[in-house]
């Protein structure tokens, strides 16, 4: 009958429903970085609006001597590519300064827990570099009490 059919459709039809939303769901789409650029192609140019950011991890961190910045070197895979992020770990807004070392740096205001970064570069054996302050910092920071090590 049309009611006994109904019922062996449905119950064929469910659980391959189910089955197909488990695999699916099994491959979560944000973990994929789409990347803007790799290699050299990037030098100078924003982590962030890149998308080189996406699948970036941190590879070493430094906190500087003032106790107001976390000081972290980002390598992201997908672009090959290192960059300086600067973390304002103060109570207070204040400027902060994101240098890779030698190469590229952004000074920035921003509030406690916001970030600066600097631009990224391609390559290896770069350090992340930077501080939190009372006043803009329109220069590279270099000297290692402010930087985190080499990657």
């Amino acid at each position: 009958t049309q009611g006994e059919n109904m019922r062996k459709i449905k119950t064929t039809l469910i659980p391959m429903i189910v089955v197909m939303i488990v695999v699916v769901s099994s491959f979560p789409l944000a973990g994929i970085a789409y990347a803007l650029c790799s290699g050299a192609a990037c030098n100078g140019t924003d982590p962030q609006t890149t998308g080189c950011s996406a699948d970036a991890a941190t590879v070493k961190t430094k906190y500087p001597p003032s106790g107001l910045a976390r000081v972290e070197l980002r390598f992201s895979d997908a672009c090959q590519t290192r960059w300086s992020k600067v973390i304002n770990i103060a109570s207070l807004n204040y400027w902060a300064s994101a240098t890779l070392r030698n190469w590229y740096y952004k000074s920035v205001y921003l509030g406690p827990g916001y970030t600066a970064y600097s631009f990224q570069r391609y390559g290896s054996g770069y350090r992340a570099c930077g501080e939190v302050g009372p006043t803009q910092m329109n220069y590279s920071i270099n000297d290692l009490p402010r930087c985190a090590g080499s990657y």
